[in-house]
């Protein structure tokens, strides 16, 4: 007898659905700290986040170049565990203090080039940079604040060097089927380079250790969300087009493979995970008209994500803002929003 594909979705409906996310905040039963605590770790573990060296990496100039009101300088990122990562940085002309530092982590696509708005030739620059507002760490630096956009791997300068990652621009697809196979994941990868960049901001001195923000779209949202709830020294998270829950998004329509960590619907729902950002600021960016994180999912999320933060007394350190249009950044309450959280 021949299986209907209404059958087999059946069935990945019911495998979802049979998922009992034991440390879900309502599910756990713990006192908030404790579930904080205790899922962190977990977290960790199923990223298979590896023990990060507390010591700031080495870091190379490789180029400065001067632009208007900021200079952009190309880095090398020395990970712990001998990759080097390419890094833009953007620092306003004229610093008198420390001032925020934002990590502006791209999406799919081209890498950290996109960020800083230095698109590859014939990119759609008018469409996915200008009308889609994905220079955001331009954004940042005309807000005042230090930009870093590092390129993730599989992305940017980080690919495979095999056919099809050079066709293709990217190799997030092989790369994470490698990392599965080799018991890791590639978002915790992505995520430890993330945090030695951090580590990396807190020693400079133009920098307020203290007044650290991340921030991203689609795929820089997934990260800028994981970052922050395994790293408290990230002061104030706005992910954009990426908040939603995953059975409503990863486990309804098709996504890149790098989305996906092994075992967490068993832990957790994704309201869960941002719940490990609270009490720091966070800001839920969204489309109403996103496709593949769809708002229903968006507002279903936020609304379980609400009362986690109101068990932190923290209610009033969360936000959702909605723009009007599709899986794009949405910049207008993003930087009045981190202003407000990082006013002295």
């Amino acid at each position: 007898m021949q299986v209907t594909t209404q059958s087999i979705n059946d069935f990945f409906d019911r495998v979802r659905e049979g998922c009992t996310p034991r440390m879900g905040f309502e599910a756990a039963g713990l006192e908030f700290d404790a579930w904080q605590a205790t899922f962190r770790e977990e977290l960790i573990d199923l990223l298979r986040l590896r023990a990060i060296n507390p010591d700031p990496p080495a870091v190379e100039v490789m180029e400065t170049r001067t632009s208007d009101g900021y200079s952009r300088y190309l880095l090398h990122v020395h990970a712990d565990d001998g990759v080097v990562v390419p890094v833009f940085m953007l620092v306003p002309d004229g610093l008198q203090e420390p001032v925020p530092a934002v990590l502006a982590v791209h999406g799919h696509g081209p890498g950290k080039c996109i960020p800083v708005d230095q698109p590859p030739a014939g990119y759609d620059r008018q469409g996915m940079i200008v009308e889609g507002q994905r220079d955001y760490a331009v954004q940042a630096v005309r807000a005042g604040m230090i930009a870093v956009a590092p390129d993730l791997r599989g992305m940017g300068e980080l690919v495979l060097d095999d056919e099809a990652s050079r066709r293709e621009g990217r190799s997030c697809v092989q790369m994470s089927m490698r990392a599965i196979q080799c018991g890791q994941t590639l978002l915790g990868m992505r995520v430890a380079d993330l945090m030695q960049i951090v580590t990396w901001l807190r020693q400079r001195p133009d920098v307020d250790a203290d007044r650290i923000a991340a921030t991203g779209n689609s795929g820089g949202g997934t990260c800028t969300l994981f970052l922050a709830a395994v790293d408290t020294r990230v002061g104030a998270v706005v992910p954009s087009c990426y908040f939603c829950t995953f059975a409503d998004s990863i486990l309804a329509i098709h996504h890149c493979p790098d989305n996906y960590v092994p075992d967490l619907q068993l832990y957790g729902e994704m309201y869960d995970v941002a719940g490990l950002i609270a009490p720091r600021p966070l800001l839920i960016v969204a489309g109403k008209d996103d496709p593949i994180f769809p708002i229903a999912g968006v507002r279903k999320a936020y609304a379980k994500l609400e009362k986690i933060y109101a068990a932190a007394d923290a209610a009033d350190r969360l936000e959702l803002y909605v723009g009007d249009g599709g899986h794009r950044y949405f910049s207008e309450r993003v930087w009045p929003f981190l202003a407000e959280r990082f006013s002295r």
